[in-house]
């Protein structure tokens, strides 16, 4: 019959087991009973070894937790589900949907100290040949990431190993978005059919408001001796629900408004507490909008675009009208100047010619 043999030591205990390998245990620091260490090693020596770099984590207060580190990953979904309540709808179920349909399944009920870069790195390129897009896998290696960083700070591994694996990915290099003329604007707003969708068009371009804000906007909002919109809410049809919230920084900014668009606005007050209503007087859904108005006026005037390139096009006929990066984020309501600068500040077509212009004026005065 085999038996189990023991060493004692100074600090901690070997022991040799039946199989012929040997086992490390040390005290655990709250009660000193005997934990045995995560795996078993082929030599004393070897095992004695790994006590010693124990004790110095214990005393360096580096140790992982060997009990939480036999836990699954899915122990710590809870506490990040809970974590992202605050976000948008959209945005915290692509969270959930990410976890449930690419995550749980490979790493949901694995050990987390199982979990390392190698692993990461099989599922990436699972996902990869099965042609799953690379904005999907960053936004679950996203998810994953956040998830185990949770378990990095309870301590059940050292480090995070979705940041510890080989393949990189890049981000899908951004659309180059058209920015609209005035001239363009007018000829899209042309194109709309009913004098709602006229002005909505023009507000867009002209306020910069993301179109969810837009939707969401009551008479209440709009002060028209000062000529500003108080933008607090924004409406979110994810899903097929419709979600009047914050907007998407959580915070409210006033925004002033051209007195051409003023007047448009003005004239289309009527009995509902909403700017831009449905014909039932509740909000107007964005794809419903797209479908039946903006799509049909992109045909008829000719514009090629998207809703959401007017919010770009505010941001550069701003810079072209003289504000500075700092007053255009917060006229968009950016929470920082990067956001401003990456995304949204484009050069419209012809701008080029119009500062070669200035410059040979100010050439020939100089001359």
């Amino acid at each position: 019959m085999n038996k189990m043999t023991a060493s004692r030591r100074g600090w901690g205990a070997i022991r040799k087991l039946p199989s012929g390998r040997f086992q490390a245990r040390y005290p655990d620091p709250d009660t000193g009973r005997l934990l045995p260490g995560p795996i078993t090693f082929a030599d004393r020596k070897s095992a004695d070894r790994w006590l010693s770099r124990k004790r110095t984590e214990l005393d360096d207060g580096t140790a992982t937790d060997e009990k939480a580190a036999m836990r699954p990953l899915s122990n710590w979904w809870g506490g990040y589900e809970n974590s992202i309540q605050h976000l948008k709808f959209g945005t915290k179920a692509g969270y959930i949907r990410e976890w449930r349909l690419r995550i749980e399944p490979t790493f949901g009920a694995m050990p987390v100290r199982r979990i390392n870069g190698n692993r990461v790195d099989d599922w990436i390129s699972g996902m990869v040949a099965v042609g799953v897009s690379a904005s999907k896998i960053l936004e679950a290696l996203g998810v994953l990431k956040r998830v185990l960083d949770r378990v990095v700070r309870d301590r059940a591994i050292p480090r995070n190993p979705a940041t510890d694996r080989s393949i990189r990915l890049k981000e899908p290099p951004r659309p180059d978005r058209p920015v609209l003329t005035p001239a363009e604007v007018e000829k899209l707003a042309a194109g709309m059919r009913l004098p709602r969708d006229r002005a909505l068009v023009r507000f867009l371009a002209y306020t910069g408001l993301r179109i969810g804000e837009a939707l969401a906007l009551r008479w209440s909002d709009i002060d028209f001796t000062a000529k500003t919109v108080n933008v607090c809410l924004s409406v979110e049809d994810t899903m097929g629900k419709l979600i009047v919230g914050p907007t998407k920084t959580y915070a409210t900014r006033t925004v002033d408004i051209p007195d051409a668009v003023v007047e448009e606005i003005r004239s289309l007050r009527k009995v509902s507490l909403l700017v831009f209503p449905n014909r039932l007087a509740r909000h107007l859904r964005y794809r419903n909008w797209r479908r039946d108005s903006w799509d049909k006026a992109v045909v008829r005037s000719g514009i090629t675009a998207l809703p959401h390139d007017l919010r770009g096009t505010c941001a550069s006929l701003l810079i072209d009208a003289g504000a500075s990066v700092k007053d255009v984020q917060e006229h968009l309501g950016h929470e920082d100047e990067l956001t401003t600068l990456r995304l949204y500040v484009r050069v419209r077509p012809g701008r080029s010619a119009d500062l070669v212009k200035r410059l040979n004026k100010l050439v020939a005065e100089a001359a």
